[in-house]
């Protein structure tokens, strides 16, 4: 389901592939996901997400909830098994190496979770977007709730957060989610073009760069994180 390659110069390539549930992750997926992101190799200047003609629908809910239950009913503590699905999303770890995603197609849910989380964004012109976790009765807290008004804005986060709705690539360029809109298929392309182009200069400086910008940025990410966790709890055990 997630395959690991190096198809430039210290570029990682990290692909969903499961295409016939247009890329949809069940537990297994999400673990083999954060498995991918702490065997990334010391000397890698640069890793690239992606998912080929989707990039994630999001969690697999026909499967999902019942993994999880069956997961900690067999004894895994309840904090491991949603530690490795936050692992997935880079929700609470921060990688040194910069991190580019190459967005076609559905970008819902989990996988918009896991796209907010990249440092550069590159759609295709026909991807769309959504958290539509709210029609399901819960919230985005794969790092959203906390992160995206960071990101967008908190009008725009709180649209996209409350409806529900899928927006446009354009509109999200608009929004500033993503940095660049493509010709639909091109994303990879493109996004691959950026990574060696940012593998290729001082890992000392790229790491710098990334340490001090984000530093900034989060602030008391943490404690946002927390809020979004308690509040995610409250949700779900209404």
């Amino acid at each position: 389901m997630i395959h690991v390659s190096e198809p430039r110069p210290r570029v990682r390539l990290v692909t969903l592939d499961r295409p016939a549930r247009r890329n949809a992750l069940d537990l297994a997926g999400f673990r083999a996901l954060a498995a991918a992101w702490r065997s990334v190799p010391a000397g890698t200047g640069a890793v690239v997400v992606t998912g080929g003609s989707d990039f994630s629908s999001g969690a697999d809910l026909a499967t999902f909830s019942g993994d999880v239950a069956a997961a900690i009913r067999g004894g895994e503590p309840a904090a491991d098994v949603w530690a490795d699905v936050h692992h997935a999303l880079l929700r609470d770890v921060v990688l040194e190496v910069p991190v580019l995603a190459a967005i076609e197609g559905v970008c819902f849910g989990a996988g918009m979770e896991l796209a907010g989380a990249a440092d550069i964004r590159i759609a295709g012109e026909s991807a769309l977007f959504a958290l539509p976790e709210v029609r399901h009765g819960f919230i985005a807290s794969g790092g959203s709730v906390a992160r995206l008004p960071r990101q967008i804005g908190y009008p725009a986060a709180m649209q996209v957060m409350l409806t529900g709705e899928r927006f446009g690539a354009d509109r999200m360029r608009e929004w500033g989610f993503v940095g660049e809109v493509v010709p639909e298929g091109a994303a990879l392309d493109r996004t691959l073009d950026l990574a060696e182009l940012i593998a290729g200069h001082p890992a000392v400086a790229v790491r710098g760069i990334k340490r001090a910008v984000g530093a900034g940025v989060r602030g008391t990410l943490a404690d946002a994180y927390g809020i979004e966790s308690k509040v995610s709890d409250e949700v779900l055990n209404g």
